[in-house]
């Protein structure tokens, strides 16, 4: 299992513009996966304090021609400018608080649940797909379609995915952060951490089968798994491109109020 974080780091910004770490520390390259994890401005493990660094692009309100004119003019408070591609700085404090108080949530959720029945869930997923192997080295699997199970042990979590490609698919989980505006997904009482907010390094098994038949496969694992130990947000399957995910589809979770005690884990602490 991974070991603790890194210390904080020196974020910096200008009344809630592009909020960045200052490049005056770097987390030094290592290797993972097989892969080289680059010197980077944020550690290769998710911290808070790297956690819902502002972006005041909108990527989640619809274009004008997909809304009424009510609905327009109801949102215009969140946006800058009229064509609402940047957020305000209301909107941005607002949804930043937020997210920092579903993150703490979901902390306090995964201090809660049982390594043990962590492990067996993931026995018997591996029992009942014994298709799916660890996978030490993802460029094997560069230009591979099948399915992957990635498993974030320290969090007694995992998600499940498929891809045409999936080295390439598992490197974007690991390459960014999830967009500022997506950070929740439901309510900030329910909201499931994206598996694209943790980092290369809160990786410590992955499991993939070579299959044509991914969409099939996930939906099922996923149907399949227990919910709590999971972090897909959306049941798998195939969907038309742009379409929408009912509000019953989300997947949520019942967080509960943080312990105001000190963390004794330890996860993802500043």
């Amino acid at each position: 299992m991974p070991g603790g974080s890194h210390g904080p780091a020196d974020i910096e910004s200008g009344a809630w513009g592009e909020a960045f770490v200052s490049p005056t520390r770097r987390t030094p390259p290592r290797k993972h996966f097989g892969e080289t994890l680059r010197a980077s401005k944020y550690s290769h493990r998710l911290t808070k304090d790297e956690y819902a660094l502002v972006n005041k692009r909108n990527s989640t309100r619809p274009p004008r021609e997909y809304c009424t004119d009510a609905e327009w003019e109801a949102d215009a408070w969140a946006f800058e400018d009229e064509d609402h591609t940047r957020l305000t700085d209301e909107y941005c404090a607002m949804h930043r608080e937020a997210a920092l108080e579903n993150f703490d949530l979901n902390m306090a959720f995964f201090r809660q649940l049982s390594g043990k029945d962590f492990l067996e869930a993931m026995a018997g997923v591996l029992a009942k797909h014994e298709n799916l192997r660890p996978l030490t080295d993802l460029s094997v699997w560069d230009g591979v379609e099948g399915i992957y199970v990635m498993v974030l042990d320290r969090y007694k979590q995992a998600y499940i995915g498929q891809a045409r490609d999936i080295r390439a698919r598992i490197k974007r989980h690991w390459s960014g952060t999830k967009q500022f505006d997506r950070l929740i997904f439901g309510t900030k009482e329910s909201s499931v951490l994206s598996i694209d907010s943790f980092r290369a390094m809160d990786t410590t098994r992955i499991f993939a089968a070579k299959t044509t038949r991914g969409l099939d496969l996930e939906e099922r694992m996923v149907k399949a798994f227990p919910p709590e130990f999971l972090l897909n947000r959306v049941p798998g399957g195939d969907r038309l491109m742009g379409d929408r995910f009912l509000p019953w589809e989300i997947k949520r979770r019942q967080l509960l109020p943080v312990d105001s005690e000190a963390d004794p884990s330890g996860l993802a602490s500043t």
